[in-house]
């Protein structure tokens, strides 16, 4: 009969007794349609690579199954139906791996080990360049944002505020020294409009 290696992640509300009453629920489905469960394995809790309606874990857990293709059908029939389950996905498999498979081996997930500080930039292990992890902030280079910085900036528009009232004031000065107005009336005499109430 054809080999499959199928894994589905449930949602992370649920606890590890809900995973395993879903984990025996679906086994006694698929030898009821005639497969048998070759290895079973419950990876743990682990972060999701994106949220997955809402989750941002999973409760992963791998099967080995050999048996006909209906009895996958159905699994999956199952598990697109069950509002636990968040994803799964089912390949055949030229055989079953021996032991445990390589998510057992590599033990928990980075951010699923006890005691560790999920925050960002709170990594324990070795930098590539050599370093440690937690390096020493004066060692770092320091990005140009202090009050220098603010003084800078703060300097430099106070003095473009500076060229802007200047130049209000350079128009205003020459719009003041400007010759008045002339207008002619079709005969030779000129006369000067006033703007200040004057006379014509």
């Amino acid at each position: 009969m054809p080999l499959y290696e199928s894994v589905f992640i449930a949602r992370q509300d649920i606890s590890a007794p809900q995973v395993d009453s879903l984990t025996e629920e679906l086994t006694k489905l698929i030898e009821e349609q005639g497969a048998k469960v070759v290895k079973m394995e419950y990876w743990g809790l682990r972060s999701l690579a994106y949220k997955i309606r809402k989750n941002r874990k999973g409760h992963y857990v791998l099967y080995g199954i050999d048996g006909p293709s209906s009895a996958i059908l159905e699994m999956e029939r199952r598990m697109r139906l069950n509002e636990d389950v968040l994803r799964y996905l089912t390949v055949k498999v030229d055989e079953i791996e021996e032991g445990p498979s390589v998510m057992m081996q590599r033990g928990p997930g980075r951010d699923d080990r006890p005691g560790r500080d999920n925050r960002p930039g709170r990594d324990d292990r070795p930098r590539r360049d050599g370093g440690h992890g937690r390096h020493n902030r004066e060692d770092a280079p320091q990005a140009d944002t202090g009050t220098d910085a603010v003084a800078e900036k703060a300097d430099s528009g106070a003095v473009a505020a500076k060229a802007d009232t200047d130049a209000v004031a350079a128009k205003t000065d020459t719009d003041k020294d400007a010759e008045p107005a002339k207008t002619s009336t079709g005969d030779d005499t000129d006369t000067t409009k006033t703007t200040d109430g004057g006379e014509t």
